[in-house]
């Protein structure tokens, strides 16, 4: 027997409902990133208040639940990087630009490494830097794409290996 709109409505809604607005491995990975501190508080605030936007706009019952539940997720997730940052979100951000910039620009430079696009704007960042954090940016860096090529080559072999026949002729 076929179903009426408002029975595959309710159907797909009691689905969609289920769904969190984003899973955990979404939220760890691309929400917080590698942001830690001050910056992870900033970001997480701004993050509360673009869901807010979207909260305002959102018609369905099951939607807004969704947001609602990740505003909540992050508020949980200010209150305990406060903790570890403390009431002055300013000062602990002044006291951690230097590592914040150095692991930012060192990511980026990595990457163009990789894509072979160096850009002079990344690179003129860099320079602005006092010259032992330019040599720290520069030393991530190449930790970063040591690490990126290490791995790379051991997925490659791995990805080899598993496409090789074990009867196979030599």
């Amino acid at each position: 027997m076929a179903l009426t709109q408002y029975e595959i409505l309710a159907k797909s809604r009691n689905l969609l409902g289920q769904t969190p607005f984003r899973t955990t491995f979404e939220r760890e990975n691309f929400v917080y990133g590698n942001l830690s501190g001050p910056r992870l508080l900033i970001e997480v605030c701004k993050e509360i208040e673009r869901l807010n936007s979207l909260l305002d706009y959102s018609k369905q019952e099951w939607e807004r639940s969704a947001i609602l539940n990740e505003m909540n997720i992050l508020a949980e997730k200010v209150d305990e990087v406060q903790k570890e940052v403390g009431k002055n979100v300013a000062k602990s951000l002044e006291e951690a630009e230097a590592e914040y910039w150095v692991g930012e620009l060192a990511r980026k430079a990595a990457v163009e490494a990789l894509c072979q696009t160096v850009t002079t704007e990344n690179m003129g960042q860099m320079l602005k830097l006092p010259a032992e954090l330019y040599e720290e940016a520069i030393t991530k860096c190449q930790t970063f794409l040591n690490v990126i090529n290490k791995t790379t080559r051991l997925a490659e072999r791995k990805a080899n290996v598993s496409n090789v026949k074990a009867d196979s002729e030599e």
